[in-house]
This record gives C-alpha cells, sequence and structure tokens, in this order.
C-alpha cells in the first residue's frame, strides 16, 4: 500500500507543539527535550553545547499581603525597594492620586511610560502593571524614561487576583543593576576547536543572527557571560524544513575553544549499533513533562542538563511501531512514513523516555569500545516520548562528507535566498568563500543555470584559513523559478569541496495594480507565484490570489530612493494558536530579502512603517498556505500604501486579534541595507550577510 508522504507528515511533530487539526489529522511540531531522564553528572559530558540568546535583566521580587508573585522587569525600570499600600489605577491613562502607594494598572491603549509617570505625579512610589492577556510582559520603559520610581510586570491572572488585593501592603524590589542571563533554544557538540554540530532547524530563522554558543555549560541558571560569537552558519544545502530531511547545521566559531571534543561515529559502527538495537543516551536541557500524538505541550523545564537512556531501532523497526500505533495494517517502508535513509530512530517500546521541545541539535551518542560517539542528532517525533513513536535523528554518518567538506575543505554559503526579484532586472550579490584546507589553492565558482554569471577573481591564490568574495549576478525576461546550484571547483584536486544552493524567484509587471494603488514616490510593482494579487474594489486596495495548500502569492514593490514606506495589511487565515511564532497560514512582508514580520489569523488592517535606505529597496508580501486545512477567507489584503522620500522616522508595527510575529519585529532594523545600483543601469546588490 502507498502513503501520501505530505498526508504523514501531517501526523508527525515539526513544530513546537502538536494540536489536533481534524479526527485523523495533527499538526506538525519540532525540537525536542528530554523526558524521563536524570541530571546529568557535571563535566560528564564537557563537548555538550547550548544555544543560547542572552540579554541583561534586572532581577526583580513582588510581594503583596505577605504572598510572593513571580514578576519580571521593564527595560529602563529604575531600581530600588518600595513599599506601599496597593492601590488600583485602571489603565494608567491618567495621573493617580497615589500618595505614598503602589499603582496597580493594567495593561492597554498607552505607553507603559506614561502609566509609570501617571503614577508618579500622583505620589506613587512604584507601579504593577499587568497583562490583558495571556503570558509574560516583555516591554521597555524607554532609554529616555524620566520616571525615578520602580516598575514590575505581572502575568494576567496574578494581576486579576491582586484587584481583591487592593488596600492591602505590596512591596517591590528592582535591582539598580542588569544581570547578563542566557535562554538555551536548542543543543548542539563541538566537533572541532571551533565547530559545533546541530540541527539546521535550530538556525534556520531570523534570530539566528542574535544566537551564541555555549561549549561545555551544564547550569543554564549562570554562565551566560561565557557565550561564544559565532562567525558563520552552515545550514546543510539540501535541508528540507518541512520533511526535516538534512537536518543538520555547522556553527563556526569566532574563535577556536580548547575543550574536548566528540568523536563522530562512522556509518559501520552506525549500523552495528542499530543490528544490536543497542543502548544510546541523548541529553539537553528543558521540560521533561512528556505527552501523546496530539497533545502538549511540555513543560517543567530545568536549568540543569538532562540525560536519558534509550533503544535504538531500525528505521523499519521505527516505521513499523508508528504505523501500529496510528492502525496502520499494510506493510510500509520506513520512507513511506517520512523516515528518510539519512534518518535514525530511537525511544522505548512503552514510551515514557525520550527528547522534546527544545533539545533539537543535541547529541544521541554509543558506547563504542569505551568511547561514546556521537551518532545522531535529535531532530523531530510525535508528541514527546508517547508509546508506539520513537524519535528521529538526523543520521550523523550520512553527513561525514559534507561535514569534513566544511571544516576541512572549501566551505561556501549553503543556501542562499534571493527572494523575490523584477523580471528584466539583474539582481547582485556576494557569496563568501572560505579555504578551511591547509594548502593554498585557486577557486573557480559556476553557476548551473544560464541565467547566472559568477566572477570569482577575489578566490585567486586563496591562503589556509583565508576568505573571498564571488560576484554573483542573476538576470530573467520573464516571470519563472531561478533555482540553481553553484559549484566549485579547486585547483587543487585533493580539497574537498562544497556547493550552494540558490534559490530566486523572477516576478513580472503587474498590468492589474496601476499607480493609484500608491499614493505618492516611485514605486513599481510585479505580482506571481501560484496566483496574482488583484485589486479589491471593497476598500480601495489589494487582494491576494486565490491559492491551495503549500501554495504562495506574491506582490512584490520596487522603491527607489530613500525614505518612509507605509502601508496597512489584514489576513484571514488559519492560526496557529498553540505556538504563535510558527504559523499555520500567513501573510509575511520581507524588506530587502528578509523577514520582517508577518501576521495570521483574523487580523484587522493595522498600519506599517518601514525605514528604506538609499538606493533601491525591495518589499515582498507573501501569503502562503501549510499543507493542510483552509479556514476562513484564505487572503491577505494590503491598502492605503504611501512612500514618503522626505519624511524618515522610526518603523512602526502591526498589532491584531491574531498573531504577529514579535521577534521578526524586533529585530527589524538589523536586516539587509537597501539595494545599490553597481555595474549596470539595471543592475542591483545586496550587502552580505553573516552565514
Amino acid at each position: 500500500m502507498k502513503f501520501n508522504l505530505i498526508a504523514l507528515l501531517a501526523l508527525f511533530s515539526l513544530a513546537t507543539s502538536n494540536v489536533i487539526a481534524s479526527d485523523n489529522e495533527f499538526k506538525p511540531s519540532i525540537g525536542k527535550r528530554i523526558v524521563g531522564g536524570v541530571e546529568a553528572e557535571q563535566d560528564a559530558w564537557p563537548w555538550i553545547t547550548a544555544l543560547v540568546y542572552t540579554y541583561e535583566e534586572l532581577s526583580t521580587s513582588l510581594e503583596v499581603d505577605s504572598v510572593s508573585y513571580t514578576s519580571d522587569s521593564f527595560t529602563g525600570s529604575p531600581g530600588g525597594t518600595v513599599t506601599g499600600l496597593l492601590m488600583s489605577c485602571g489603565l494608567g491613562d491618567a495621573e493617580c492620586d497615589a500618595e505614598g502607594q503602589i499603582c496597580l494598572i493594567q495593561r492597554g491603549e498607552i505607553n507603559f511610560s506614561d502609566k509609570a509617570l501617571n503614577c508618579e505625579s500622583g505620589g506613587g512610589v512604584g507601579v504593577i502593571i499587568y497583562n490583558n492577556e495571556d503570558g509574560i510582559i516583555s516591554g521597555t520603559l524607554g532609554d529616555d524614561f524620566a520616571g525615578t520610581i520602580p516598575v514590575v510586570s505581572v502575568i494576567q491572572t496574578d494581576g486579576e487576583l491582586l484587584l481583591d488585593k487592593v488596600g492591602t501592603t505590596a512591596s517591590i524590589e528592582v535591582a539598580t543593576s542588569a544581570e547578563l542571563i542566557q535562554s538555551s533554544t536548542c543543543g548542539g557538540s563541538l566537533i572541532g576547536d571551533r565547530w559545533v554540530l546541530t540541527a539546521s532547524h535550530c538556525v534556520d530563522g531570523p534570530n539566528s543572527e542574535f544566537l551564541k554558543v555555549n561549549v561545555g555549560e551544564y547550569d543554564l541558571s549562570d554562565g551566560a557571560e561565557n557565550a561564544l560569537e559565532i562567525k558563520n552558519i552552515y545550514m546543510h544545502g539540501e535541508y528540507d524544513d518541512e520533511a526535516l530531511v538534512n537536518d543538520v547545521a555547522l556553527i563556526e566559531l569566532v574563535e577556536p575553544v580548547s575543550t574536548p571534543t566528540v568523536s563522530l561515529g562512522s556509518g559501520t559502527t552506525t549500523s552495528q549499533a542499530v543490528t544490536d538495537n543497542s543502548m544510546v543516551t541523548v541529553m539537553g536541557w528543558g521540560g521533561r513533562e512528556g505527552y501523546a500524538a496530539g497533545a502538549g505541550p511540555t513543560s517543567d523545564f530545568p536549568d540543569v542538563l538532562h540525560q536519558v537512556d534509550l533503544t535504538l531501532f531500525s528505521n523499519q523497526q521505527c516505521a513499523d511501531m508508528m504505523a501500529e500505533q496510528q492502525g496502520i495494517t499494510e506493510d510500509v517502508t520506513a520512507e513511506e512514513m517520512g523516515i528518510a535513509p539519512v534518518m535514525i530512530c530511537a525511544g522505548t517500546y512503552d514510551g515514557g523516555k525520550g527528547s522534546c521541545q527544545g533539545d533539537s541539535g543535541g547529541p544521541l551518542v554509543v558506547d563504542s569500545n569505551g568511547e561514546f560517539q556521537q551518532i545522531g542528532v535529535v531532530s523531530w517525533g510525535i508528541g514527546c516520548a508517547a508509546q508506539g513513536y520513537p524519535g528521529v535523528y538526523a543520521r550523523v554518518s550520512e553527513f561525514l562528507p559534507w561535514i569534513n567538506g566544511i571544516t576541512e575543505g572549501i566551505a561556501m554559503q549553503q543556501n542562499l535566498n534571493l527572494g523575490y526579484i523584477p523580471s528584466a532586472t539583474a539582481l547582485s550579490t556576494y557569496i563568501s568563500v572560505s579555504n578551511n584546507s591547509a594548502v593554498s589553492t585557486t577557486l573557480t565558482l559556476t553557476a548551473e543555470s544560464s541565467n547566472y554569471e559568477i566572477d570569482s577573481s577575489d578566490c585567486a591564490n586563496l591562503a589556509p584559513g583565508a576568505s573571498c568574495d564571488a560576484l554573483v549576478t542573476v538576470s530573467s525576461s520573464g516571470a519563472r523559478n531561478l533555482d540553481t546550484y553553484i559549484n566549485v571547483t579547486a585547483d587543487d584536486a585533493s580539497i574537498t569541496t562544497t556547493r550552494t544552493k540558490v534559490t530566486a524567484i523572477s516576478i513580472n509587471a503587474s498590468n492589474n495594480i496601476g499607480t493609484e494603488f500608491t499614493a505618492n514616490g516611485d514605486v513599481a510593482w510585479f505580482t506571481g507565484g501560484d496566483a496574482i494579487w488583484s485589486e479589491n474594489p471593497t476598500d480601495d486596495g489589494v487582494r491576494s490570489g486565490t491559492i491551495d495548500n503549500l501554495q504562495k502569492s506574491v506582490l512584490l514593490a520596487q522603491v527607489t530612493g530613500e525614505g518612509k514606506f507605509s502601508f496597512e495589511w489584514s489576513v484571514s487565515s488559519e492560526e496557529n494558536v498553540d505556538d504563535p511564532e510558527s504559523p499555520y497560514d500567513a501573510l509575511y512582508i520581507y524588506l530587502n530579502g528578509e523577514l520582517y514580520d508577518f501576521i495570521s489569523g483574523e487580523v484587522d488592517f493595522t498600519t506599517v512603517e518601514l525605514e528604506l535606505g538609499e538606493g533601491i529597496n525591495f518589499i515582498a508580501w507573501v501569503y502562503e498556505k501549510d499543507p493542510y486545512t483552509m479556514e476562513f477567507e484564505d487572503t491577505g489584503y494590503l491598502k492605503n500604501v504611501v512612500f514618503d522620500a522626505t519624511n524618515v522616522t522610526n518603523p512602526t508595527t502591526p498589532t491584531g486579534t491574531g498573531t504577529t510575529n514579535k521577534n521578526a519585529r524586533e529585530r527589524s532594523a538589523l536586516g539587509f541595507g537597501a539595494f545599490m545600483l553597481i555595474m549596470l543601469p539595471a543592475l542591483v546588490a545586496i550587502r552580505r550577510r553573516k552565514f
């Protein structure tokens, strides 16, 4: 019996949580953490690595009526300790008569700084702001906050409890100096003095440029100051973010470290371990609460490294267990169940032990003649430690040539996404090439498509440890897929090389979206993809085209000149309410090839302002669907587009009743600069990025 792989993937855990999509379909979820394990011994795994974000945070404490509550700080809050009677000041949108008291204020309508100042101007000595929705508040009072009283935040449920405590004594403490802390997103392993092996899906996102690496980490509650800077990230060129095939990546550190490294298991070692159903160990930080397929999410995240022992299964054994659990009685192959030859499985027959959200990228090791060798990288699973669903890992031995090619040969950026470009326009960008071999060499770069030209003259006589930049130019006379590969050849045949997968799509100029759509400015419009955008007479704007699952509708603006670009956007789509940062169907915006933001769900029209640099800027709106469900209008909308080349202000971002990507908003000013005209009147260049 044959099975549709995409349909089967609907059953797999490929995002951060599982939710039931229908009676027999699960939404995908990625990320793993340890369930059913024990605390690891300190220094037992010296090469274990945590991928972390570091940030400064003011420690806080809050006590009301002799009961302690969890609180969080606001960036820019004054430090100090205060005590007073608790008083409700509503939304804090006006001066509150709070002489000597602590103001309890609900989030909403006005800035946090204004709420705090309205409390202080009325004589208040401290502020508690509680959320008006689920979750914590990650807010700022601004760099120029003029207040002098401490300000903390609490979650919505605690704030509502505190309303019943009005009139009792409250105490607030905010530290006078910030502490550097870290939060772990994934794991990894040190395989060389400056090389960390992890999963591609751990570094496949707009915030990866902010990642750091903490090698030999054990307790996440301290040691943030030891986090190391990243020089380059190499995702596997054939990584598939839907099926999680080739889910491996290499991180190159700025400086080498002297920490011991882990050995990588060979194909022979791995095959024998699979044949023997050997005991293996996986380790990581995070939620220890398992859940069944379709349930979740996990919880109970520890700071201290945990490990768990599992049984190694063959891919077919793994597929048979999954099929039985799903009630499939026909014979199935491992690949029909989504388990590719580049994967490996580990778990238990009865469940209760395994990896779960957040351990992604971490190592799966086996004891081979007294030496632990890494044979897997945590990738995906169905549920967490669920019976009949072993975890699935990238099979390290399958990637040894690729790993050696990057770390000991000629390394290039493995994925180059040029995004959407106008037809009849030549777009140029640089690709960095590094010689990690031990000998000097001259390199030649060539593309497999005639739409590309490459100037690799800078890569002659490249010394060991040196890098060069090759100029890549792409052009197209019409709308088409411009995907290709860039290959590199060394004049010394003994040097291993890698290649780069290039993704680009050219879009035709639009005939149905005229100049009246833009209030002013030099803007050219293009539309394409699986369906074009068209005019929407009901609101004098445009709407995305009708698409099916796994399709896109693209609108592209080419904007010439520096200035403020503003618009209103809206969307009606299926929303992932359990994990807002992993939407199902969404309207995305890309600024000069970088993801800027997205909205998903039922989001009313909201205004966005973009600050554009000199030269030519490309702004793309892409309505995109996942492989599963059709809900609501399945449409993105855009209206009231204005480009003002004379008024540059800080960008603002949308808020709506659905999902918005807060992480993308926070980094909006950190992507590419404007495109620049070079070489030819129609030629534009993307500034190089760290990869």
